[in-house]
């Protein structure tokens, strides 16, 4: 039986007839309370399809959108966009600095505020709610010129690692910083490593390649100090332990409950802050945070004469002011190691001695004689010097000048 196939004519694609959505796909409107045009500028920020197909922005990039949003929205999250004026702002930066209401876990840099503040006011421009008054008197809050975190010294790296030994409960924290120390990963390196990432046959570890923050940073660290691969594989039985085994599981699962973890999540920034404090306020350092060990584990290598372009590739690319800064220290350590090397052996120098001279006998009858013949001999020299000399009453030679003194004829 004979069948008829059935063709349909092809249409073109026509993009010309998709609508264009309002506001360029952002529905933000000044009417909005704060919480909802965030939520909107999330939705806008994320992309239609899979992330692990596609996507607008990074993962790490998103995470620090949400984390900001979530601080903005303990403050200004029930105003109204259009509400929001110059004292709010100003308002907000002095509480936020300071955490004077409570609102926050903990206090915030200038840097950080500036950084939310630039987020908020772009939601507000979407959605056409910055005024001229937002346009003349919004102030940015002044940064300190330092990026750099403060690093411990080699005595307070080994009181905080000696404390954190001290306790059962501090075991991870006691771990962390003996593989942050060696291997200068920052603490968004750490948290997210997955078991997969870990090779300890080979001894060496690579950066999540997901959570990089640049391409500088996706890099491969051999492990060369042994407490280091011996805190990891701790650190990989206890993963074990709460999440399973498995290459994709993180090291560091997320808490779900008590007692609960996740090892699809890695665990987020207060993971095991409690902990980490307990220890830094035990050993004397309130002020050192987790991100802390990269900039300690780098300044150790600089002061043990590493050269900088190695130090550079394993902690990864870092700013031209933080190589200036490690290159300082790199040098000053240079030269204290070259002053101990001659430290205690310094010795004045000395005039080479002279070979001791010969005692004369002025009474010896042979040396009385070659006294006579040489003076005899130096009588003689100074009476032909004298012959030959020349009159000074003859005539002066060609060129030359007479000089005549008073009195002379």
């Amino acid at each position: 039986m004979a069948t008829t196939e059935i063709t349909t004519p092809s249409v073109p694609f026509d993009p010309s007839s998709i609508p264009a959505p309002p506001l360029h796909g952002c529905q933000i409107r000044a009417d909005m309370t704060f919480a909802e045009a965030a939520a909107a500028f999330d939705e806008w920020l994320s992309c239609p399809l899979s992330p692990d197909q596609a996507r607008y922005r990074s993962h790490g990039t998103m995470r620090d959108c949400r984390t900001k949003i979530k601080a903005l929205n303990k403050f200004f999250g029930s105003l109204k966009l259009r509400d929001i004026h110059v004292g709010h702002i100003r308002e907000y930066q002095k509480v936020r600095f300071s955490n004077g209401r409570g609102l926050w876990a903990h206090t915030a840099g200038a840097d950080k505020i500036n950084q939310e503040m630039g987020l908020q006011l772009r939601i507000m421009r979407l959605g056409n709610a910055f005024t001229s008054d937002l346009e003349k008197y919004y102030q940015t809050l002044q940064v300190d010129e330092c990026e750099i975190p403060k690093a411990l010294s080699q005595e307070e790296q080994e009181r905080f690692l000696e404390m954190a030994a001290s306790r059962p409960e501090w075991d991870v924290v006691y771990w962390y910083s003996l593989v942050a120390v060696h291997i200068a990963f920052s603490s968004d390196e750490l948290r997210t490593l997955r078991q997969g990432d870990i090779n300890l046959t080979h001894q060496i570890v690579a950066v999540n390649r997901r959570a990089g923050k640049n391409k500088y940073r996706r890099r491969e660290v051999p492990l060369t100090d042994a407490s280091c691969i011996w805190a990891l594989d701790r650190l990989m039985e206890r993963s074990y332990k709460l999440a399973g085994k498995s290459p994709e599981l993180h090291l560091f699962p997320a808490r779900v409950s008590r007692g609960n973890f996740d090892g699809s999540f890695h665990m987020g920034v207060t993971g095991i802050r409690k902990q980490f404090d307990a220890v830094r306020n035990a050993a004397g350092v309130p002020w050192f945070n987790l991100n802390g060990w990269r900039h300690t584990a780098i300044t150790r290598m600089a002061e043990a004469g590493i050269p900088i372009a190695t130090i550079m590739a394993r902690a990864g690319h870092c700013s031209p002011k933080m190589t200036a800064h490690y290159t300082n220290i790199s040098s000053y350590a240079e030269r204290i190691a070259m002053q101990g090397m001659t430290r205690g052996r310094r010795v004045t120098p000395q005039p080479p001695e002279r070979p001791p001279r010969a005692s004369v006998d002025l009474m010896n009858p042979a040396i009385q004689a070659e006294i006579a013949r040489q003076v005899a001999l130096a009588l003689q020299r100074e009476r032909e010097q004298h012959a030959s000399a020349v009159d000074p009453v003859q005539a002066p030679a060609k060129g030359a000048r007479l000089i005549r003194f008073p009195g002379a004829g």
